[in-house]
């Protein structure tokens, strides 16, 4: 009993901590957002694929930079191409979804000028047990307030060499392009 009531009062802290530093928090909108890959096979070209489930939040610092955290849910993933190719993708060899279901983007701090402008954002991507930092390109925006009039795009492409997936390479060439199209929920206040 004496360890729950330390850990309700570390908990406590810590959100008063976070309300105190006038930390916002704006949730992505799962219902609005998509997350969708590439990978291209060696003969006949690219092979377009979706998952299911995009979530994550856009969160300010007590400086005014902000970070985007992003889950995607790999074991939701759907491939347009031949039932062997998605069977290939989501085993052992490849995203391994049956032990790594989440695949997840942290991103180093910026400005949030750059939702508007578009330019390279960087950070670290968890996929099938690594951790590789990685560099995306978020596109300038269409709009006057990027995420609720209109989408925030973010691409990018990964070695996937680099994250230990070597399987099928005389087939699927060693690049998976990814696409992100994000819409954020309002505000949330601390």
């Amino acid at each position: 009993m004496k360890w729950a009531w330390l850990g309700a009062l570390c908990l406590a802290a810590a959100v008063a901590d976070a309300a105190a530093s006038g930390e916002s928090r704006e949730a992505v909108d799962p219902a609005a957002s998509r997350a969708s890959f590439e990978v291209s096979l060696r003969v006949t070209g690219p092979v377009p694929g979706r998952f299911r489930r995009i979530e994550g939040e856009l969160l300010e610092d007590d400086r005014g930079r902000w970070r985007v955290q992003v889950r995607v849910d790999a074991e939701g993933l759907e491939l347009d191409g031949p039932e062997w190719m998605l069977r290939s993708t989501r085993s052992r060899s490849f995203l391994d979804v049956e032990n790594h279901p989440e695949i997840r983007f942290r991103s180093a701090p910026f400005t949030r000028e750059l939702l508007a402008t578009g330019g390279a954002l960087r950070g670290r991507l968890d996929l099938r047990g690594e951790s590789r930092g990685v560099a995306f390109t978020l596109l300038p925006a269409d709009c006057d307030r990027p995420g609720r009039d209109c989408d925030i795009v973010v691409r990018g492409e990964i070695s996937r060499r680099a994250f230990g997936m070597t399987s099928q390479r005389v087939w699927v060439k060693d690049e998976v392009g990814f696409d992100f199209r994000v819409r954020l929920r309002d505000p949330v206040a601390p």
